[in-house]
C-alpha cells in the first residue's frame, strides 16, 4: 500500500472539504481552521506514522481511569483523588507497557528530535 505524504494529503483534504462546504458550511470552516492538525503526523518519518496517528493510547489510559472511577462508586470524590488516580494508572503503565520504547522510535530518534527542535528551538532556548 502506497502511503501518503503531506501535500498529497493538502490536496485531497481540499477536495473533501469543497465537496461538503455548502451542506456543512460552519463545520467545515472549523476543520479547515485546523487543517495543519489533521495532518502534521504526515511530517513525521513513515516508519513512525502509525503509532502516532493512533488514539489507542489516549484511549488505553481513559480505559485505566475509567475502571478505577466505577470501581470506587461511579465519581471520584475529589479533584484530588482523581489525580493520584492518574499518576498511579502512569506510573503502571511506565512499570509495564511503557517501559520498552518502540523499536521504531528509538531507531528515529534522532529525526524526531531534529523536528522537535526546528518547531520549538526558539521557544526553548530563550535567552
Amino acid at each position: 500500500m502506497k502511503t501518503m505524504d503531506y501535500e498529497e494529503a493538502k490536496e485531497r483534504f481540499e477536495r473533501l472539504w469543497k465537496r461538503y462546504q455548502n451542506k456543512y458550511p460552519a463545520f467545515i470552516k472549523s476543520v479547515r481552521s485546523k487543517r495543519e492538525h489533521y495532518l502534521c503526523f504526515l511530517k513525521y518519518p513513515e516508519e513512525i506514522r502509525k503509532h502516532i496517528y493512533t488514539t489507542n493510547a489516549a484511549e488505553s489510559l481513559n480505559s485505566r481511569i475509567e475502571n478505577v472511577r466505577i470501581k470506587l462508586g461511579g465519581h471520584f470524590q475529589s479533584v484530588n483523588i482523581l489525580e493520584i488516580n492518574l499518576m498511579l494508572q502512569v506510573d503502571r503503565l511506565k512499570q509495564g507497557r511503557w517501559k520498552k520504547p518502540i523499536l521504531t522510535f528509538k531507531a528515529k530518534a534522532y529525526e524526531l528530535l531534529q523536528i522537535f527542535n526546528l518547531k520549538f528551538y526558539p521557544e526553548t532556548h530563550k535567552s
